[in-house]
């Protein structure tokens, strides 16, 4: 029952043998006011998510990138613009091409490159060599013979590319991660070695980038570390399938003896000299005990048989009496120690435990 009460209405209830009146307003609820536009919006937006999931997210126009990092098995397909670095992709032996031919349906198939580059085409009595072309280019060779021939007067040729053969760049030396990269066209050398996590902490100033002529003699490129941590064009070199980029790692230098910290040192790749100061500071100076004016530097030869002994006085070096020597790759610096010295040492830490412990002797009654 429901009654007015002071200008509201009221219901009237029963509850444990008594009566009560409750307010009834007639104004929708505050919660109900506010939740109703969240779910209207959260209706309209249902629909646009859904498409989102729907469409997978893809790369740009004719590209396609692929990488398994267990395996160190990555696939770069080219795109056909250059702008980002990529080329247009080069026929190879033993790929598989689609061959269309708008006016003979009976010319139209799928044939494979043979290992000398050629293609074995029907009414073609030569066959036409497609290896290093482009499919553009591969179209317009093949619409000549044709033409060339008789066959066919104008004919509209569509070439695709239907199974891609194996092309593998082999990337080796100083990087994070080296191994074999399938490489469709053209890729820069940047590119290719940020797939491979980029260049490693001992890389040197140099990277090889070794390719294989159609004679068979093989081409090295010597690119500079630093021209590519500088972003330099020239640098950044396209690689193709087929290339080996190796990444030559830099060179070391040994320092033992009567030092803080015997070992081996990188040399830096920026390609700056290095010379024994620097050597020494690496190696966190001398000890007290060293013998500086008889320290040598062992050098290889040119045949690798031989070494060179170059004396060293690091004291006259120290003193600036005489100019720094320089440092190459796989040198090792000798720092002799001095047996008085260390015997003068020995002998002074004995006494100082002696007095120490008279001194703590005399003290205790």
């Amino acid at each position: 029952m429901t009654l007015s009460f002071r200008g509201a209405l009221t219901r009237r209830e029963l509850a444990f043998g008594r009566v009560f009146y409750r307010r009834v307003s007639t104004l929708p609820d505050r919660r109900a006011i506010f939740l109703f536009p969240l779910l209207c919006i959260v209706l309209l937006t249902l629909p646009y998510h859904a498409s989102a999931q729907a469409t997978p997210p893809s790369n740009a126009p004719g590209s396609t990138a692929q990488g398994t990092r267990g395996g160190q098995t990555t696939t770069i397909l080219a795109s056909s613009s250059s702008g980002d670095g990529f080329g247009d992709y080069l026929i190879g032996p033993n790929d598989l091409l689609s061959i269309t031919v708008l006016e003979s349906p009976d010319l139209t198939r799928d044939v494979r490159v043979g290992s000398d580059g050629t293609l074995g085409l029907p009414l073609l009595a030569e066959h036409p060599h497609v290896a290093g072309l482009s499919l553009t280019q591969a179209e317009a060779l093949l619409k000549k013979k044709y033409q060339e021939s008789g066959i066919l007067n104008d004919p509209n040729i569509t070439i695709t590319l239907k199974e891609l053969e194996s092309k593998p760049v082999t990337l080796m030396g100083s990087v994070h991660q080296p191994g074999v990269f399938q490489v469709t066209g053209e890729v820069r050398l940047m590119r290719l070695l940020s797939m491979a996590g980029g260049m490693a902490d001992d890389a040197g100033t140099t990277v090889q980038v070794i390719r294989e002529d159609s004679a068979g003699k093989q081409q090295v490129t010597e690119v500079s570390v630093e021209g590519l941590r500088q972003g330099r064009a020239e640098a950044n070199v396209m690689v193709r399938g087929g290339d080996t980029v190796n990444v030559l790692p830099a060179g070391a230098v040994y320092v033992l003896g009567a030092v803080n910290h015997p070992g081996r040192f990188l040399i830096p790749s920026n390609g700056s000299q290095t010379s024994v100061l620097n050597v020494l500071a690496l190696a966190q100076d001398m000890k007290r005990t060293a013998k500086p004016s008889h320290s040598v530097l062992l050098r290889r030869t040119g045949t690798g048989t031989e070494v060179e002994q170059i004396p060293v006085d690091l004291s006259k070096i120290l003193s600036r009496q005489q100019p720094d020597i320089p440092v190459l790759a796989n040198d090792v610096l000798y720092v002799p120690d001095s047996t008085a010295k260390r015997a003068f040492a020995r002998g002074l830490e004995a006494a100082i435990q002696v007095s120490t412990g008279l001194l703590l002797l005399g003290a205790v009654p």
